[in-house]
Formats: structure tokens, C-alpha cells, sequence
């Protein structure tokens, strides 16, 4: 416990980004070294921030075939692809994205599964493919991510299952889509939000999970 309390104490330092009537309290700090450190101590363990709750997340399957986890990475590849689109407002581009991720899914062979695996791909899979395709029949920004948060709760299923070669982060924001909320994956520890036209909200959100 006295060890957990230092580790916080010393989390602290790192400045969350979180939202008041529109306004940025703060910003970032991209350095992970602290995060390092809490993960090694405090694994599947909630970690205290100044905005909430943040906790480690680690792969459920830990004997993903190659072909899997090469697939699964490309699907998140495309998926920021579309993320970084609509953080910068550009429609067109996150169209692109949402067809990226349909020709990646629609060239695997998932046959060679375990049933168990195969259950879980073939479900979260599914619903991406339903809203990446409702995204490339859509010209509206608004539209795009709408479906686009639907799309991020799957990407976290999928991810939270198979895992991916890197640390990834789960982020909320309660302000995003009119107040209803959304999620959404980022690779890096600064926020970078995908919800808001312009600048002014785009590091608006907090950490909720780290997945390794």
C-alpha cells in the first residue's frame, strides 16, 4: 500500500486534459516514464488520476496465431487512419479509412481459428465492418462520428481480446456527440480528440484504459 501511495503521488505530476464548459484546464504531458513505472507495480489494478480512474488492460488470448495479430494490427492501423481524419475535420479521409478497414477484413481467412477465438473476432469484426460501411455512404462529418464511436467500442473489444504490438489508450469524452459521451483509441498518451470541428475541444477527454 505504501508503495501504491508513492506510485500515485508521483502520477500526479502528470497532467491530465479535461473539460469545463468547453474550456481546456490542461494539457498533456507525453512523457510515459511514470506510467512505465505504475504498470510493472500495479498491473490490473485501477490507477488514481487527476481526472478518474485509469486501469491496465491486458490481452484475454495470449496464443493469438501470427495471421491473427498481424490482421488485428492492420485493423487498428486503418482505424486511426480514420481517427486522425476526423480529429483534423476531413470527411473524405475518413471515408478512406472506413474502406481501408473493409478491404483489410474482407482479404482474411478467419477459418483457422480456435472456436473460441473465432467467436469473438467474427462478433466485434462484424459490428466494425456495419459502421466502417455506414462511414464510406456518408459525406457528413456528424454522421461519420456518430458511427465512428460505435465503431471505437468495438475496436476496444477486439484489441482488449487480441491485443496489438503496442500500448494503446482508451480515452473518454463527456462533452462528445452533443453531451452523450464517446469513446476512442489513441496511440500516444496526449489526447487527441476526434468528436469536435475545429481545434478548440481537440484535447478535450481523459485516459480511462491503458491496454498493453
Amino acid at each position: 500500500m505504501k508503495q501504491l501511495a508513492i506510485s500515485l503521488t508521483a502520477f500526479a505530476a502528470i497532467t491530465f486534459t479535461t473539460c469545463n464548459n468547453g474550456s481546456n484546464l490542461s494539457s498533456v504531458q507525453k512523457d510515459t516514464s511514470i506510467i512505465d513505472k505504475l504498470d510493472k507495480m500495479d498491473t490490473g489494478r485501477a490507477v488514481t488520476m487527476p481526472t478518474g480512474n485509469a486501469t491496465f488492460v491486458h490481452a484475454s488470448f495470449t496464443n493469438v496465431n501470427a495471421d491473427v495479430a498481424a490482421d488485428v494490427q492492420e485493423v487498428a492501423s486503418r482505424y486511426f487512419h480514420m481517427k486522425h481524419a476526423l480529429v483534423n475535420d476531413d470527411a473524405a479521409a475518413t471515408k478512406k479509412g472506413a474502406s481501408m478497414v473493409l478491404q483489410v477484413v474482407s482479404q482474411f481467412d478467419n477459418a483457422t481459428f480456435p472456436a473460441e477465438q473465432k467467436s469473438v473476432y467474427d462478433s466485434q469484426i462484424g459490428a466494425i465492418k456495419e459502421h466502417a460501411q455506414t462511414i464510406v455512404t456518408n459525406d457528413d462529418l456528424d454522421a461519420e462520428r456518430m458511427h465512428f464511436a460505435e465503431l471505437s467500442k468495438h475496436m476496444y473489444e477486439l484489441i482488449k481480446a487480441f491485443g496489438v504490438a503496442k500500448r494503446l489508450y482508451y480515452d473518454h469524452c463527456p462533452m462528445a456527440l452533443n453531451n452523450k459521451g464517446a469513446n476512442w483509441l489513441n496511440e500516444s498518451l496526449g489526447i487527441q480528440n476526434p468528436y469536435f470541428k475545429g481545434t478548440a475541444m481537440n484535447t478535450c477527454g481523459k485516459v480511462e484504459k491503458v491496454i498493453e
